[in-house]
């Protein structure tokens, strides 16, 4: 007999859940973890909301509907990855209080709530170490400019441009082996500015990864 699951699919932009941005890859990879985990889908519910601030619950009604849905037929709420749900500590520590079993498929179906937890800490530690390394670098460059004039704005685009790469980094070792058109999307759906600001697509994403050392899929 399967096992009953509630897909949950968020999008963090409006223009985003307009154009489907980022939903195909989620449900792909829940589809495909629900097959190879004799799992069936038996809702599915999908939010267009940024996701932030100590409301962020209140703003998630397609959350609260899966919420309610998983407590009806006693079952899991299943994400394609964590960030789905949220990137913050306390947002993550409410949703366990609800009292509804998550599975994120990157983490697997046994990921108990404290490793959840555990999970989310260091997510929200890394985007707060990037915000930090980010600052620093440009008031670096800043600095520098004041003493070398014509130097400044070099400085400061050779400081965002390596604020970026940290935050790349990690991201594209993680997606390495996906088609370069779902990780664009991917990037462009977490709000990873482009390089020289443009789009991410294919080719920006190859570049990317060349200049970090990072093999393609």
């Amino acid at each position: 007999m399967l096992q009953p699951i509630v897909a949950y699919y968020r999008v963090s932009r409006e223009k985003q859940g307009r154009s489907g941005l980022g939903l195909d890859g989620q449900r792909r990879l829940i589809s495909t973890f629900a097959s190879n985990e004799a799992m069936e889908i038996v809702g599915e519910f999908t939010e267009v909301e940024t996701g932030k601030g100590a409301d962020a619950l209140d703003r998630r009604p397609q959350l609260a509907a899966a919420l309610r849905k998983a407590k009806q037929l006693k079952c899991p709420v299943i994400v394609a990855k964590l960030d789905r749900l949220s990137r913050d500590v306390a947002f993550i520590a409410g949703l366990m209080a609800k009292r509804v079993p998550f599975i994120v498929t990157e983490l697997g179906k046994d990921v108990d709530p404290f490793m959840l937890h555990i999970y989310a800490a260091v997510a929200e530690k890394e985007r707060s170490v990037i915000a930090e390394r980010t600052r620093l670098a440009l008031a670096e460059a800043k600095h520098r400019g004041k003493k070398l004039g014509n130097q400044r704005q070099a400085d400061i685009n050779k400081a965002a441009a390596a604020a970026r790469d940290a935050q790349l980094e990690p991201i594209l070792k993680d997606m390495w082996e996906l088609p370069l058109r779902e990780i664009a999307q991917e990037l462009t759906e977490r709000g990873i500015p482009a390089p020289r600001g443009g789009s991410w697509n294919p080719m920006t994403v190859m570049r990317a990864m060349r200049r970090l050392g990072i093999p393609s899929g």
